[in-house]
């Protein structure tokens, strides 16, 4: 039997970002897990003496060998076909571990003293959740909880006090890899999913920045497709492509432009994209997102305007374009933290109890000046454009009910 814990380990194991979150003296902290910020890649690759690398170690390594490495692990877990790294047959299921052992070397808590609780999609089912609790015994940990990401970002935001007990949102989860939506109402002791979540299993963060690579090799007129993809150099500079991609769909969340270079073997050239460009190709999605979120309400046997509002996690939803056409669309009140990333595994770090515990109101009087930087760095991305949708409000103060939107009221 494993001894009692003395302390607790969230990890969210991202499609395309791991990030944790440890508790100390009742209050959770996130957890530094490499150079570039508090999360870092989920991506695994294999060393030079054969050892599993996790994170930017993994991103150097896959740089020079790409047959080295995986990403999006997780939109491959409970798969039983294996990932294969440099010659050698890994499960899934075994890559994640490594991931969380990452998280928990990085943490610098011992396995055997620690709960850990991990996150998942609310639309797995018992076969990928027993196959996230065997990841978490093979770490050899205390005690292990599982809680959705969509009921963490609930309680985090209600530990806030920025959700009442009681109240019931739709959190909106448009992550590096998947999209979920569900309906979650806050209770004393946690969160309660109501309702069915619904999905999209292949639209995220990595599906935007394909978007980019599209505009780009279309045009450079087919340059980008004559390159031999057999020489490694070119392999190299395609995947060097790929991370200013990402880059630049980033920078569009602030800027109205944004320039991608492209260095391969006999091509130096740049490509240009704006916001409008990126914004005409994904609003078909976006509204697909939002009809899975209508499909989550009515799941739930409720209208939305049963709701206290929408809560936005998952870095893609930083778009200036998401919270534009939830809000639009659904006449709700939208909400999202500074760091989309963090939510969910803040949340899944606190205790069950935690939300009575925070008494809404007390915490809402305390972070007075945490809510003015989240309210400063949220504006800093939000275009002037986009006056008429409720992008932003002081992140101590919780949702008013609104009138259900009159399209959806009939």
């Amino acid at each position: 039997m494993n001894a009692p814990s003395t302390h607790r380990l969230a990890v969210d194991l991202g499609t395309t970002w791991t990030a944790a979150a440890v508790v100390d003296n009742s209050s959770p902290r996130m957890v530094e897990l490499g150079g570039r910020g508090a999360s870092m890649p989920s991506v695994v690759a294999v060393g030079d003496a054969g050892e599993l690398v996790v994170g930017q170690a993994a991103e150097r390594i896959i740089a020079m060998h790409p047959d080295r490495g995986a990403r999006e692990i997780k939109r491959r877990f409970g798969d039983t076909t294996p990932i294969v790294l440099a010659g050698v047959p890994y499960a899934p299921d075994a890559l994640t571990a490594a991931l969380l052992g990452g998280a928990l070397a990085a943490a610098g808590v011992a396995a055997a003293e620690t709960t850990v609780v991990l996150t998942h999609p609310a639309n797995w089912g018992e076969y990928k959740l027993d196959l996230l609790r065997d990841v978490a015994n093979r770490g050899g940990f205390a005690a292990t909880e599982l809680v959705s990401e969509p009921a963490a970002a609930a309680r985090h935001y209600a530990s806030t006090g920025r959700l009442s007990v009681g109240d019931a949102v739709a959190v909106y989860d448009f992550g590096g890899g998947t999209f979920d939506a569900a309906v979650i109402r806050v209770e004393a002791d946690g969160a309660t999913l109501l309702g069915s979540p619904q999905g999209l299993e292949r639209l995220g963060g990595i599906d935007i920045d394909q978007v980019v690579f599209s505009h780009v090799a279309a045009t450079l007129g087919g340059a980008l497709e004559a390159l031999d993809r057999s020489d490694p150099d070119v392999r190299r500079a395609i995947q060097q492509v790929r991370l200013e991609c990402t880059t630049a769909k980033e920078q569009l969340s602030a800027d109205s432009e944004a320039t991608i270079s492209v260095v391969a073997p006999g091509l130096n050239t740049q490509v240009r994209i704006t916001r409008d460009e990126l914004e005409a190709a994904l609003r078909p999605r976006i509204t697909e997102t939002v009809r899975a979120l209508e499909r989550a309400v009515a799941s739930a046997g409720l209208v939305l305007g049963d709701l206290v509002g929408v809560v936005l996690v998952g870095g893609s939803s930083r778009l200036p374009l998401v919270a534009e056409m939830v809000g639009g669309e659904t006449g709700l009140t939208v909400l999202f933290d500074a760091d989309a990333k963090s939510v969910v595994v803040m949340g899944a770090a606190l205790g069950h109890g935690a939300v009575a515990a925070a008494g809404g109101g007390a915490a809402a009087a305390a972070a007075p000046a945490a809510g003015a930087a989240v309210a400063t760095a949220a504006a800093a991305r939000c275009p002037p454009s986009l006056p008429a949708v409720q992008l932003l409000f002081h992140p101590t103060q919780s949702f008013r009910r609104r009138r259900p939107h009159p399209r959806r009221a009939r």
